[in-house]
């Protein structure tokens, strides 16, 4: 049996038309050796299940589990229950609306394993459309635009005050036990994710975002019970506070 190299965590909560194109994409890679050494955690957090999934992730390596949360989208918690359930040396926060361009993932796993002391990170571009045609992946990257962590304001946060961000970090999966995974304080969208590299790197680390991986982002509208004003501003206030201790 082929050893689990990279557990891949997914938390989900009504993009119905997100998580079936990762799917779809996913079923894509029916012959590559990816499906063999990678582990899906998907996990749904939401009032109730959704009865659709299980007969979708028929023979694909998903582990499909349900979070109840009737409130605002708790995905550290949920993050943490994936991690909690991953096998794999290597760990990462999946988005739903992430589709790797060509051979991002594996290229991305590759190049975490040679560099221990290193965060990985990769770039992502937006796409217009919820779903995409795969047949013409390698067409669209021309029409993407930038992501907003790459426009000057963020950029000069990000050279000037350290605040590392980069697409789908491939974290060693028992340092993130060492430190505790996500922090649950952070409900709802923002800063969860810099909190996590942060702490991740500590002294003895380092950070790269390698341009050679490229994460197609599916488009969405802001969601409910999640990137309200209130909770991003929150979540934020709780970031910079750490970050004095």
């Amino acid at each position: 049996m082929t050893e689990i190299q990279l557990s891949l965590i997914i938390t989900y909560r009504q993009r119905e038309h997100h998580l079936k194109t990762q799917l779809a994409w996913w079923k894509t890679q029916a012959s590559s050796n990816l499906l063999s050494i990678c582990e899906i955690i998907l996990i749904e957090l939401d009032r109730v299940s959704s009865p659709w999934i299980l007969p979708e992730i028929t023979n694909l390596p998903i582990s499909y589990n349900y979070l109840p949360c009737a409130g605002t989208f708790h995905k550290t918690k949920a993050l943490n229950l994936g991690l909690s359930l991953s096998r794999g040396q290597w760990v990462t926060a999946f988005d739903v609306d992430l589709i790797p361009y060509q051979n991002t993932l594996e290229r991305h796993l590759k190049m975490a394993q040679i560099s221990s002391q290193m965060l990985v990170t990769g770039y992502r571009m937006m796409c217009d459309k919820a779903c995409l045609d795969f047949e013409q992946n390698s067409a669209i990257i021309e029409e993407l635009k930038v992501a907003p962590e790459d426009m000057p304001t963020a950029i000069f946060k990000h050279l000037t005050r350290r605040e590392r961000f980069g697409v789908a970090p491939i974290f060693q999966r028992q340092r993130l036990i060492e430190i505790g995974g996500w922090d649950e304080t952070f409900i709802g969208w923002g800063a969860e994710d810099q909190d996590i590299v942060e702490r991740y790197l500590g002294e003895d680390r380092s950070f790269c975002r390698s341009p050679e991986l490229i994460y197609l982002h599916l488009a969405h509208q802001p969601d409910p019970n999640w990137s309200e004003s209130h909770w991003i501003n929150q979540n934020r206030q709780h970031y910079y506070t750490k970050r004095q201790l």
